[in-house]
Protein backbone atom coordinates (compact mmCIF):
# COMPACT_ATOMS: atom_id res chain seq x y z
CA UNK A 1 0.00 0.00 0.00
CA UNK A 2 2.78 2.57 1.08
CA UNK A 3 4.72 2.08 -2.33
CA UNK A 4 1.21 3.11 -4.01
CA UNK A 5 1.46 6.45 -2.24
CA UNK A 6 5.43 6.96 -2.80
CA UNK A 7 4.55 7.65 -7.11
CA UNK A 8 2.29 10.15 -5.71
CA UNK A 9 -1.15 8.62 -6.73
CA UNK A 10 -4.22 9.44 -4.65
CA UNK A 11 -5.51 6.64 -2.71
CA UNK A 12 -9.11 8.00 -4.00
CA UNK A 13 -11.28 5.21 -1.84
CA UNK A 14 -15.50 5.63 -2.22
CA UNK A 15 -15.37 4.74 1.49
CA UNK A 16 -15.04 6.50 4.33
CA UNK A 17 -13.48 4.22 6.75
CA UNK A 18 -11.43 3.51 4.02
CA UNK A 19 -10.53 6.39 3.36
CA UNK A 20 -9.16 6.89 6.99
CA UNK A 21 -7.02 3.97 6.67
CA UNK A 22 -5.32 5.52 3.68
CA UNK A 23 -5.00 8.99 5.11
CA UNK A 24 -3.28 6.87 8.37
CA UNK A 25 -0.84 4.90 6.43
CA UNK A 26 0.40 8.51 4.56
CA UNK A 27 0.70 10.17 7.99
CA UNK A 28 2.51 6.90 9.14
CA UNK A 29 4.85 7.16 5.47
CA UNK A 30 5.57 10.59 5.95
CA UNK A 31 5.89 10.95 9.72
CA UNK A 32 7.51 12.64 11.43
CA UNK A 33 6.60 15.62 9.47
CA UNK A 34 3.33 16.97 9.20
CA UNK A 35 0.54 16.84 6.30
CA UNK A 36 -2.08 20.28 5.81
CA UNK A 37 -5.07 19.13 5.66
CA UNK A 38 -5.37 20.06 1.87
CA UNK A 39 -3.13 17.96 0.79
CA UNK A 40 -4.12 14.79 3.15
CA UNK A 41 -7.47 15.41 1.65
CA UNK A 42 -6.82 15.58 -2.25
CA UNK A 43 -4.66 12.60 -1.44
CA UNK A 44 -7.13 10.30 -0.11
CA UNK A 45 -10.69 11.75 -1.75
CA UNK A 46 -11.55 11.33 -5.15
CA UNK A 47 -11.40 14.39 -7.37
CA UNK A 48 -15.24 14.93 -7.76
CA UNK A 49 -15.69 14.23 -3.81
CA UNK A 50 -12.64 16.99 -2.85
CA UNK A 51 -15.27 20.23 -2.84
CA UNK A 52 -17.98 18.43 -1.23
CA UNK A 53 -18.49 19.60 1.78
CA UNK A 54 -20.43 16.24 3.40
CA UNK A 55 -17.90 13.85 2.47
CA UNK A 56 -14.54 16.66 3.60
CA UNK A 57 -16.85 17.25 6.73
CA UNK A 58 -17.24 12.99 7.35
CA UNK A 59 -13.01 12.41 6.52
CA UNK A 60 -11.64 14.94 9.33
CA UNK A 61 -13.97 14.03 12.12
CA UNK A 62 -13.32 10.42 11.31
CA UNK A 63 -9.38 11.28 11.63
CA UNK A 64 -9.91 13.91 14.78
CA UNK A 65 -11.66 10.82 16.83
CA UNK A 66 -8.75 8.13 15.51
CA UNK A 67 -5.95 7.38 17.76
CA UNK A 68 -3.51 7.05 15.98
CA UNK A 69 -4.05 10.78 14.29
CA UNK A 70 -3.26 13.70 15.81
CA UNK A 71 -4.60 17.09 14.40
CA UNK A 72 -2.96 20.35 15.45
CA UNK A 73 -5.52 23.06 14.47
CA UNK A 74 -3.20 25.84 14.28
CA UNK A 75 -1.33 24.86 11.04
CA UNK A 76 -4.33 22.67 9.99
CA UNK A 77 -2.62 19.73 9.72
CA UNK A 78 -2.17 16.45 10.39
CA UNK A 79 0.38 13.79 12.54
CA UNK A 80 0.56 10.82 12.98
CA UNK A 81 0.90 9.60 16.62
CA UNK A 82 2.89 5.93 16.90
CA UNK A 83 3.51 4.35 20.20
CA UNK A 84 6.75 6.21 20.81
CA UNK A 85 7.57 9.54 19.58
CA UNK A 86 10.90 8.35 18.36
CA UNK A 87 12.26 8.49 15.31
CA UNK A 88 15.96 9.84 15.61
CA UNK A 89 19.31 7.75 17.42
CA UNK A 90 18.90 11.11 19.36
CA UNK A 91 15.43 10.32 20.52
CA UNK A 92 15.83 6.76 21.39
CA UNK A 93 19.06 7.41 23.26
CA UNK A 94 17.29 10.21 25.41
CA UNK A 95 14.33 8.07 25.83
CA UNK A 96 16.49 4.89 27.24
CA UNK A 97 18.47 7.03 29.53
CA UNK A 98 15.23 9.08 30.98
CA UNK A 99 14.35 4.84 31.73
CA UNK A 100 14.29 4.90 35.86
CA UNK A 101 14.94 1.11 35.39
CA UNK A 102 16.73 -0.90 32.71
CA UNK A 103 13.11 -1.78 31.13
CA UNK A 104 14.41 -1.05 27.57
CA UNK A 105 12.25 -1.05 24.88
CA UNK A 106 10.86 -3.72 22.09
CA UNK A 107 11.73 -3.08 18.45
CA UNK A 108 8.85 -4.15 17.32
CA UNK A 109 7.16 -1.03 19.15
CA UNK A 110 9.76 1.70 17.70
CA UNK A 111 8.81 0.64 14.19
CA UNK A 112 5.22 2.04 14.52
CA UNK A 113 6.99 4.88 13.85
CA UNK A 114 10.57 4.19 12.46
CA UNK A 115 10.12 1.36 10.00
CA UNK A 116 14.01 1.59 9.31
CA UNK A 117 15.05 1.83 13.02
CA UNK A 118 17.07 -1.46 12.27
CA UNK A 119 19.95 0.66 10.58
CA UNK A 120 20.24 2.93 13.45
CA UNK A 121 20.40 0.32 15.87
CA UNK A 122 22.99 -1.47 14.43
CA UNK A 123 25.12 1.48 14.40
CA UNK A 124 24.16 2.40 17.83
CA UNK A 125 25.25 -1.08 18.74
CA UNK A 126 28.67 -1.13 17.32
CA UNK A 127 29.16 2.57 19.11
CA UNK A 128 28.85 0.76 22.31
CA UNK A 129 25.82 2.92 22.77
CA UNK A 130 22.92 0.25 22.58
CA UNK A 131 22.97 -3.16 23.80
CA UNK A 132 20.66 -5.39 21.61
CA UNK A 133 19.07 -8.54 21.75
CA UNK A 134 18.53 -10.63 18.41
CA UNK A 135 16.44 -13.23 17.17
CA UNK A 136 17.83 -16.25 16.85
CA UNK A 137 16.32 -17.25 13.34
CA UNK A 138 16.78 -13.93 11.33
CA UNK A 139 19.42 -12.13 13.85
CA UNK A 140 16.73 -9.60 13.66
CA UNK A 141 16.92 -6.89 17.04
CA UNK A 142 14.34 -7.77 19.46
CA UNK A 143 15.02 -5.74 22.24
CA UNK A 144 17.04 -2.44 22.90
CA UNK A 145 18.85 -0.89 26.28
CA UNK A 146 20.77 1.93 27.15
CA UNK A 147 24.81 1.37 27.11
CA UNK A 148 27.36 2.88 28.22
CA UNK A 149 30.27 3.48 25.85
CA UNK A 150 32.97 4.78 28.62
CA UNK A 151 32.26 1.24 30.08
CA UNK A 152 34.42 -0.20 27.02
CA UNK A 153 38.14 -0.83 27.86
CA UNK A 154 40.73 -2.20 25.61
CA UNK A 155 41.82 -5.71 26.74
CA UNK A 156 45.26 -6.70 25.53
CA UNK A 157 46.05 -9.92 24.09
CA UNK A 158 48.45 -11.47 26.39
CA UNK A 159 45.05 -11.42 29.02
CA UNK A 160 42.85 -12.62 26.71
CA UNK A 161 44.55 -15.78 25.92
CA UNK A 162 45.54 -16.42 29.39
CA UNK A 163 41.72 -15.91 30.24
CA UNK A 164 40.82 -17.98 27.26
CA UNK A 165 43.25 -21.22 28.51
CA UNK A 166 40.78 -21.36 31.80
CA UNK A 167 38.96 -24.16 32.12
CA UNK A 168 35.80 -24.36 33.75
CA UNK A 169 34.52 -27.25 35.69
CA UNK A 170 32.03 -29.72 34.05
CA UNK A 171 28.16 -29.80 35.30
CA UNK A 172 29.64 -33.51 36.93
CA UNK A 173 32.45 -32.24 38.92
CA UNK A 174 30.38 -29.24 40.34
CA UNK A 175 27.96 -31.91 41.54
CA UNK A 176 30.70 -33.65 42.99
CA UNK A 177 32.63 -31.01 44.77
CA UNK A 178 28.93 -29.80 45.89
CA UNK A 179 28.27 -32.64 47.68
CA UNK A 180 31.72 -33.05 49.39
CA UNK A 181 30.59 -29.84 50.64
CA UNK A 182 27.34 -31.19 51.60
CA UNK A 183 25.55 -28.52 49.34
CA UNK A 184 23.09 -29.80 47.04
CA UNK A 185 23.30 -28.93 43.22
CA UNK A 186 20.17 -27.89 41.20
CA UNK A 187 21.32 -30.27 38.45
CA UNK A 188 22.15 -32.81 40.87
CA UNK A 189 19.30 -35.94 40.12
CA UNK A 190 16.71 -35.40 42.86
CA UNK A 191 17.26 -38.63 45.77
CA UNK A 192 15.10 -41.41 46.07
CA UNK A 193 14.60 -43.06 48.78
CA UNK A 194 14.76 -46.81 48.15
CA UNK A 195 13.90 -47.91 52.06
CA UNK A 196 10.42 -50.46 52.34
CA UNK A 197 7.58 -48.92 51.95
CA UNK A 198 5.28 -49.17 54.45
CA UNK A 199 1.52 -49.98 53.80
CA UNK A 200 -0.79 -47.87 55.59
CA UNK A 201 -3.76 -49.56 56.86
CA UNK A 202 -7.06 -48.46 55.61
CA UNK A 203 -9.73 -47.42 57.81
CA UNK A 204 -13.05 -48.91 57.59
CA UNK A 205 -15.86 -46.97 56.80
CA UNK A 206 -18.90 -48.13 58.79
CA UNK A 207 -22.25 -47.43 56.64
CA UNK A 208 -25.23 -46.79 58.86
CA UNK A 209 -28.81 -48.46 57.79
CA UNK A 210 -30.54 -45.70 56.01
CA UNK A 211 -34.47 -45.77 57.64
CA UNK A 212 -37.03 -44.97 55.10
CA UNK A 213 -40.42 -43.95 55.81
CA UNK A 214 -39.48 -43.26 59.60
CA UNK A 215 -43.21 -41.91 60.25
CA UNK A 216 -44.67 -45.73 60.07
CA UNK A 217 -42.25 -47.19 62.68
CA UNK A 218 -45.02 -47.01 65.12
CA UNK A 219 -46.94 -49.47 63.63
CA UNK A 220 -44.63 -52.41 64.21
CA UNK A 221 -44.46 -51.86 67.50
CA UNK A 222 -46.00 -54.45 70.86
CA UNK A 223 -48.21 -52.62 72.50
CA UNK A 224 -49.89 -55.61 74.52
CA UNK A 225 -48.36 -54.15 77.79
CA UNK A 226 -49.69 -51.05 77.56
CA UNK A 227 -53.97 -52.68 77.18
CA UNK A 228 -56.06 -51.45 80.28
CA UNK A 229 -56.70 -54.25 82.71
CA UNK A 230 -59.82 -56.44 83.63
CA UNK A 231 -61.22 -55.89 80.02
CA UNK A 232 -61.62 -58.11 77.40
Amino acid sequence: MSGMYGQGLSAAGSDARTNVVYATDRLKEKFPASIPSQELIAFVLPAHKRNDEQAVKLLKTLLNVNPKVIYDAVTDSYTFKPLHNISSADDLLRYLQAQETAMGIQVRELKDGWPNVEETIDKLEAEHKLLVTRNKKDNHPRMVWADDPTLIAPLDQDFKDIWAQIQLPTVEDTILQLTKMNYKSTGAPASQDLGPKVEKKKKKVRRGVKVTNVHMQGLFRDYSNQRPQGGK
